[in-house]
């Protein structure tokens, strides 16, 4: 059975839905403790913010992969972790997306 790999076109604008389901984010906020209350406009900017973060991870992951010159249909884990590694923008996220290493690698440097 052939995969559905036909990309979502991002939205130029946004008018008022979005991919992401809102009680989940809002069940998330909800969970931080320092958020006493977040209004539906507060979640649903919170929400597109959040797609546009991981429209433009894919997009930098996908760069990376075709500078790799690697042709693959399907972005792995190291290709976001090469990602995180390269470009400055995504820094931040190298505690959480770290490099994978094998475990005679990671034996090594225990000893």
């Amino acid at each position: 059975m052939p995969y559905n790999n036909t990309p979502i076109q991002p939205p130029t604008e946004f008018t008022g839905s979005v991919s992401l389901p809102l009680a989940r984010v809002k069940k998330i906020i909800a969970t931080d403790p320092d958020t006493t209350s977040c209004s539906n406009n507060a979640a649903f900017v919170i929400t597109v913010a959040t797609e546009m973060f991981v429209q433009y991870l894919v997009e930098q992951t996908h760069n990376v992969v075709k500078s790799e010159r690697k042709p693959r249909r399907n972005i792995q884990y190291k290709d976001v972790a090469n990602a995180v590694a390269r470009i400055d923008n995504l820094e931040f996220l190298s505690d959480v997306v770290p490099r994978t290493q094998s475990y005679r690698d990671f034996k090594e440097k225990q000893a």
